[in-house]
């Protein structure tokens, strides 16, 4: 099997006593709270479905929605146990008031981990009804059934919903949901609901701005608006403030500090806005960092002593040389969400907190505040709000800790949004990383050998939660997050595969997939390279390689290739050419992706994508293509256009104009196939991130001969 292998003892790193001793003896920087990890439990979902005396089946969600589309897709989950229509479910974002402990809405489980358990609750709810029903009605339970408006007996409406729900919410007990047996998993041809297209939750709402949707939406009585002061430069230190001029811009309310915490309020956005401008800030600044010395520091070349989790001995790499040896950089990446960082809060007169924020996990939020302000639990509630975009960005406690703290301070309830320059520069983002990888394949073309070597910022150990000191500490367990996605799916026998993270002096953090887009890249990258060195076809020779458990990664790649007609692409064309690439996000989703790019005057240009997934189950076929299309245009992003710039010690951009994103004109033409290969749903929102751009990139190397080594590519 592939070895991946945890970090070697202090004494292998040439660590000894002392070592330790100053570490444990500075500034250790413990993160207060951590994010809560426990899986929902048929004890939750019972408390999150219930008949309301209003007739209408209520759903608390436990997950955030950031345009997924996992609230309609509940919704048509719980519609189709309950057999009603879906207007009959009314949905509400999750509220830390409302609903048990749930964890963070990440790595494409929300479907897969909370589907099958809202399934069961409503069939439990179901023959709940139908009982409590049949006790009113004096009649045998058997003689009854739901239909859209409440239950029947024959072709009559005996009891409506509303009538039902009249004496009280209707629940159903943890047992009875753990008992149930859902329609989701036992009749796939009784579904109404579920595999048929819907259109988004609260669409209407989110066209008309008829009621709060996001954060900004949120207005509360007496509210004003509020922003940090921030060092400019990376790791600077602001040593004065001098906020006099701000005094004759009207709406300013004043300079509020806390020790290093410093922020200004005002009645007005635009007065919030001035006042920041003429704001005298002396800052120390930090080092002259730039976008090359980042590159030089997770440089895989420079690993001294060998790599920290997994070792490649000299003995594993063998006497004979390897038809391929790559070496591939990936730079520092933005999120870059539509909506920026966002947060209400208001301290009551009891001392309680109260926070409006779109974030991946409100528990985190709540638990996080609560201890930063002494208070318990029971005195924070946090209300999820609809996210304009997450993408890992939504998973560390930052505007609702600056709005609260600002609130304390100023006695008032306080809006913090973000600029777009606090995003890029106060944000975490996509960590660089140095890959080389060595291969070989036999006469056959099957992959005999597979050593993958590659350095990387901090992912789930992110540096925007943790000092040095406990980024140290955790440097004994690997970086789950840089090791996502870098065991291969070919040559398992032989795969070796060593890493290291790297504390960087720019925040990196959760980024869509985590490691997986760049590791796949990486993987696919050097699976293409071997196939050319070989003389073989890159589909023939991913299809001898496949590990042969991966049934259904042979099944997504032979529907890409079909659906793009691989076999009869055109090979001699000088301005174009056709790649492909294909992964496994999280072990347990499939996506294979070909690309057709043509090189014109301005660049590089994706003219057409063909992309097959399979999430096993499909609740919503149009909110799964979504995705899939949203990973896609990523990997156009990724593999032309994003870098996020650093030099003299900044992060260069402050706006969209001078972060490179894709744009309409760059999108092409995109077919997606959905393909089924498991009952149960597994996870669609960052899968085919795995595809995307390596087909792109392969796509080039095709055209011009040469692999491409390093991203972006810019111009042809």
């Amino acid at each position: 099997m592939p070895r991946l292998s945890r970090r070697r003892v202090l004494a292998a790193l040439g660590w000894g006593a002392a070592g330790i001793t100053a570490v444990a003896g500075g500034a250790f920087a413990l993160m207060p709270t951590l994010p809560p990890r426990r899986p929902p439990t048929p004890g939750d979902a019972a408390a999150w479905l219930s008949l309301r005396p209003d007739g209408v089946f209520e759903l608390l969600s436990s997950r955030a929605e950031m345009g997924q589309g996992i609230s309609i897709g509940m919704r048509q989950v719980a519609a189709d146990e309950l057999g009603v229509g879906i207007d009959r479910i009314r949905l509400v974002q999750p509220d830390t008031g409302l609903i048990p402990v749930a964890r963070s809405t990440v790595g494409s489980d929300a479907m897969r981990e909370t589907g099958p358990l809202v399934a069961r609750a409503a069939a439990a709810l179901a023959v709940a009804i139908l009982r409590e029903a049949a006790r009113r009605l004096q009649r045998p339970a058997g003689d009854l059934r739901l239909a859209p408006d409440g239950v029947m007996d024959g072709d009559a409406l005996v009891l409506a919903f509303d009538d039902l729900g009249a004496a009280g919410p209707l629940f159903v007990t943890e047992g009875e949901v753990a008992a149930a047996t859902p329609r989701l998993l036992a009749d796939p041809s009784g579904r109404r609901e579920v595999g048929r297209a819907r259109p988004t939750h609260d669409v209407e709402a989110i066209v008309t701005g008829s009621r709060p949707l996001y954060t900004d939406d949120v207005r509360l009585p007496g509210m004003v608006f509020g922003a940090v002061v921030r060092p400019r430069t990376l790791g600077g230190r602001i040593r004065a403030i001098d906020a006099s001029a701000c005094a004759a811009v009207p709406g300013f309310l004043g300079l509020h500090r806390d020790g290093a915490f410093a922020g200004l309020v005002a009645s007005r956005r635009s007065a919030l806005a001035r006042a920041m401008e003429v704001l005298a800030v002396d800052e120390a600044e930090g080092a002259a960092v730039d976008s090359a010395s980042l590159a030089a520091m997770v440089d895989v070349s420079a690993a001294v002593g060998g790599l920290e989790h997994g070792v490649l001995d000299d003995g594993d790499l063998g006497d004979d040389p390897f038809d391929v040896d790559l070496t591939l950089a990936v730079p520092l990446a933005a999120h870059a969400s539509i909506e920026p960082r966002t947060a209400v809060a208001r301290f009551g007169d009891d001392g309680g907190l109260e926070v409006w924020t779109g974030t991946q996990d409100p528990f985190f939020v709540r638990d996080s505040l609560a201890d930063a302000f002494g208070l318990s639990r029971a005195q924070v509630v946090v209300h999820g709000m609809r996210i304009g975009g997450g993408f890992g960005a939504r998973t560390i406690v930052a505007a609702e800790m600056e709005a609260a703290r600002l609130a304390k301070l100023c006695g008032r309830p306080v809006k913090v949004q973000w600029s777009r320059s606090d995003e890029f520069r106060a944000g975490f983002h996509r960590a660089p990383s140095s890959h080389r990888i060595r291969l070989s394949a036999d006469a056959a073309g099957r992959i005999t050998r597979w050593h993958h070597a590659f350095r990387s910022g901090h992912v789930i150990f992110t540096s925007a939660a943790m000092g040095p000191g406990l980024q140290f500490a955790t440097g004994f367990v690997a970086d789950p997050g840089v090791a996502r996605g870098a065991v291969p799916a070919y040559a398992a026998s032989a795969a070796r595969v060593a890493f290291e993270d790297v504390r960087l002096p720019v925040m990196t953090g959760p980024w869509r997939g985590l490691g997986a887009a760049a590791n796949h890249w990486a993987i696919e990258t050097a699976v293409d390279a071997l196939a050319r060195a070989k003389g073989l076809d890159p589909l023939d020779l991913r299809l001898r390689s496949i590990a042969p458990e991966h049934v259904r990664l042979r099944a997504v790649l032979a529907a890409a290739a079909d659906m793009a007609g691989w076999p009869v692409r055109p090979k001699d064309r000088p301005d174009e050419g056709w790649g492909l690439a294909c992964g496994i996000y999280k072990e347990m989703s499939f996506a294979a992706t070909v690309a057709r790019v043509t090189r014109t005057a301005a660049g590089y240009k994706v003219t057409g994508l063909w992309c097959a997934h399979d999430c096993g189950l499909v609740v919503n076929p149009d909110q799964v293509r979504a995705q899939v299309e949203g990973n896609l245009v990523w990997g156009i992003g990724m593999a032309l256009k994003e870098e996020l710039a650093v030099g003299g010690g900044r992060i260069l951009p402050e706006s969209f104009f001078d972060y490179p994103l894709p744009v309409l004109s760059d999108v092409p033409d995109i077919e997606v196939r959905l393909i089924e290969g498991s009952p149960q749903p597994t996870g669609a929102g960052e899968t085919a991130i795995v595809s995307g751009t390596a087909a792109v990139t392969n796509a080039i190397a095709a055209m011009t001969g040469r692999t491409v080594t390093a991203l972006p590519v810019g111009r042809a």
